[in-house]
Order: C-alpha cells, then structure tokens, then sequence
C-alpha cells in the first residue's frame, strides 16, 4: 500500500532491470526482506532515480519533496563531514512531525536516508552512519549511491546490499526516462543513448542533444568525400577533439570495420602531449584521413 492506501503495484519499478525490479518489490512487500542498500554504477545509470522510485513505492508518489517527508535527501559532495551527519542526519532520525502532519499508514515503514556520491563521505562520517546501520532497516534503511564501491569504508560495507546498476540499453533507458518525466514517448535515439552509455543525466540536461549522434553519423555517411573536412573543422567549434575520436571509433565498432592498427592511431592521436602540438588545422586533417581511410575506405571493400 502507498500513501494513500492504495495497493502497490509492478508499475512502480517500471524500466527498472529485472533483478533490480525484483529486489525492489520484494522489499516493499515483504519488511523482514528490507535491507540496507548501496546502488552502484556509473554516472547516468539511474542510481538517483532507482532510489526515488524506492521510496515512492513506500510513500507515495512526490513524497520525496513532502515538507514532513520520511525521506532525506543528502548530496554527500556538499555534505561530506561528521557535522552534516550530527546536524542533519540523528534530527531527522528523532523527528516525529509525520506523525502529526503526514500520513497515519506509516508505522510498519522505515525512514530511509539517500546519499549521493557517498562515496565522498569522509571516513569519520561513515563510520558516524555505523548505529544506524546496526539498526532494524524496518526502523531506518539507509540507502548509498555511489560511482565507486572501493571508497566506501570496508569495516561498514558489510552492512549492505550492493546492488550495481550499469548502463541500460535503449528500451529499458527510454522507459526510465519516461517516467522521470512523466512522458509518453521521447526522440531520442538509440545511437545516441548507446554513444552517450545511457546516460540519463546528460540526456536531462541535454534535451536538445537528443538526436546528435544520429544526425552526425547521417551527414558523414551521405557526405561527398571532398566535403568531410569542412564538416570536421564545422564540428570542432562545437565539439571536443577526444570526443570526436571517441566517436569514430564508436562509428567504426558499430560497422565491423575497426582494427588494432587504426585503434592505436585513433589513441595516439588523443594523447594530450601529441594534441598541444597540433595547430586547429592538423586536427581537422587528422580526423578526417582516419576517417576516411578506416571507415569509407573499408566499407567500400567490404
């Protein structure tokens, strides 16, 4: 049940993985199931939003902004010392105000404590997070989202569910992106979320770079050969000089045609020592020979 008494249902998880989903639902359900958690995985791989849909699931949707919430929030980049856990943390713990002003359906539900990028966390900090972690997680579950496990102290670690998130592919990325923002449909592409590792958080602050990648690859790929290097000097303006190599080796996997020859070019050619000796001029004829040779070179033999 949610907040408002009405019944938990599979749609709460939805574009969620499988094992992530199911984890998730068996908590919900099932409160000698509850755990501790740590989401682990890259940026963009929807560890703030897995969390969010957690607590919503308990709570309710929009809970998470409720002003006598059950959930706290933490940016452990901002909040990294032992104060903010004294100042923040043990008042929340103790705070009864749901009682009065929030909903009455709570007593057999925990209050959960996110921190982002916990693994910023000073050692001191995690090891102030440690009563909490002996507690029942039915009384008060804490939940870290971290891009790097190997930071979090190895004496609390154990107190965890570790449960890695990576980079979803295209379908699962768009249902997830869907229900962030409560949309039906969305344009983005699925070259662009496999060049972007399904990042959400680029994508969400990025809206109008939807379709880039796709849109570049079509202007290479129908491109007169006379004209690709007046579009790579177009996209250097706008473009990194890495990011471009990046995405002609991308190009190039996709197609079958890359080789550790031109793999090693494309690395040397990213060398940040190499690249202070090259003028704007060099770069564009750089790009555009490798391409050239390693791609529509080899797409016309194949």
């Amino acid at each position: 049940m949610d907040t408002n008494g009405e019944p938990f249902n599979d749609n709460n998880f939805e574009g969620l993985p499988n094992r992530v989903k199911t984890i998730f639902e068996l908590m919900i359900k099932e409160p000698t199931l509850r755990r501790h958690i740590i989401l682990n995985g890259p940026p963009g791989s929807g560890k703030t939003s897995s969390a969010k849909l957690f607590v919503e699931a308990l709570y309710g949707k929009d809970s998470m902004s409720s002003k006598f919430s059950r959930a706290l929030f933490l940016n452990s980049s901002d909040e990294r010392g032992l104060e903010a856990v004294r100042s923040r943390v043990y008042p929340f713990i103790r705070s009864s105000l749901h009682f009065l002003f929030g909903s009455n359906n709570t007593e057999d539900k925990p209050k959960v404590i996110i921190f982002d990028e916990a693994e910023t966390l000073t050692d001191q900090a995690q090891m102030a997070l440690r009563p909490l972690l002996d507690e029942d997680p039915n009384h008060v579950l804490i939940i870290f989202l971290c891009n790097s496990i190997s930071r979090i102290h190895s004496s609390i670690v154990h107190k965890f569910l570790v449960i890695q998130l990576e980079s979803p592919i295209p379908i699962d990325f768009k249902s997830r992106y869907n229900k962030i923002l409560n949309m039906k449909e969305n344009t983005i592409s699925n070259i662009d979320i496999l060049f972007r590792r399904g990042d959400i958080r680029y994508f969400l602050l990025n809206p109008e770079k939807k379709e880039e990648v796709k849109n570049l690859w079509k202007l290479l790929m129908n491109s007169k050969r006379t004209d690709i290097e007046s579009i790579f000097s177009t996209l250097l303006k706008t473009w990194m000089f890495h990011e471009l190599a990046m995405f002609l080796f991308f190009i190039s996997y996709l197609l079958n045609v890359i080789d550790i020859e031109s793999t090693k070019e494309l690395i040397q050619y990213t060398d940040s020592d190499f690249l202070k000796m090259c003028n704007s001029s060099l770069r564009i004829e750089l790009l555009s020979k490798w391409f050239i040779k390693n791609i529509l070179d080899k797409l016309e033999i194949c």
